[in-house]
């Protein structure tokens, strides 16, 4: 069922779209709207919506649940099937209602695999890391290593968290701390993240996936449907934050279960500042 999942929103969205359009041509034909067609659009708007919305508007993170949308495609199919009428009442229910609920509570869980390398406390394995360029970088004595792991310049919630942490890599900087990027995609595609950001982060790549399996973080099957043709590969990684002190014991971690669900920015410095 995991391998399923990436072939749930391209696929979603441009049948959803073409539905809301056809209901909409329909209501102008006719000069009229049914309830349920009223209830249609109730119940598969929202969701349209909101995926689209993670790609407008640059969030890193959204609510767990998403109570409100579940809610307003619950009442729509309610109100498409008070009257019924097809297609438009099947459209609720089965653009509407049924994949609100699968994308809330199946599409947005990851499934970690056991056991977890990544744990506070342990020893973070010795990472043999590689830059845009495909020259090996390596951690400066001393200092502690933030490591994000990111699934790629594709995803927009892991766009919008590396903007917060450049945003914030003063701080961080003044804290001791050097910044890791690490994200499964071809050096190319590194490289035009790395211009996106002058800042001074280490851009590394993990291309092959080797990091990623060695810290069972790794995505299988992780890259949505249709976005292998921008030239990223189908596995790819569960979006990871991890604080390892200079000895590379591990003062943070974040493993998140939700892809929608990510760590503030202050989480690091609080982490970073119970430190010393």
């Amino acid at each position: 069922m995991t391998r399923l999942k990436r072939y749930f929103p391209i696929p979603y969205l441009l049948g959803a779209t073409l539905v809301i359009a056809l209901i909409v041509r329909e209501v102008i034909r006719a000069s009229q709207i049914s309830l349920a067609a009223i209830g249609a659009l109730l119940a598969i708007v929202p969701l349209v919506a909101f995926m689209s919305s993670l790609l407008v508007f640059k969030r890193a993170r959204t609510s767990r649940n998403q109570y409100l949308m579940l809610a307003l495609s619950l009442l729509g199919t309610g109100l498409a099937f008070v009257r019924f009428q097809s297609p438009a009442s099947w459209y609720a229910l089965f653009l509407g209602v049924v994949p609100s609920f699968a994308y809330v509570f199946w599409y947005s869980v990851l499934d970690r695999p056991a056991p977890a390398v990544i744990a506070v406390g342990e020893t973070l394995p010795e990472l043999e890391l590689v830059d845009e360029e495909g020259v090996r970088v390596t951690p400066s004595p001393g200092k502690h290593g933030l490591y994000m792991f990111v699934r790629g310049n594709w995803c927009p919630l892991c766009m919008a968290q590396v903007r917060e942490i450049a945003a914030q890599y003063r701080e961080l900087e003044d804290r001791g701390v050097e910044i890791f990027l690490i994200a499964r995609q071809s050096e190319a595609h590194t490289r035009a993240l790395a211009k996106r950001f002058d800042v001074p982060i280490k851009f590394c790549v993990d291309a092959d996936g080797r990091l990623a399996r060695r810290l069972n973080i790794e995505h299988v099957g992780g890259l949505p449907f249709l976005m292998g043709a921008l030239g990223y590969q189908a596995d790819s990684v569960l979006p990871t934050v991890v604080i390892a002190d200079p000895s590379r014991k591990i003062v943070f971690a974040d493993l998140t279960d939700n892809y929608r669900v990510r760590p503030e920015p202050d989480t690091f410095l609080r982490a970073l500042d119970s430190q010393r």
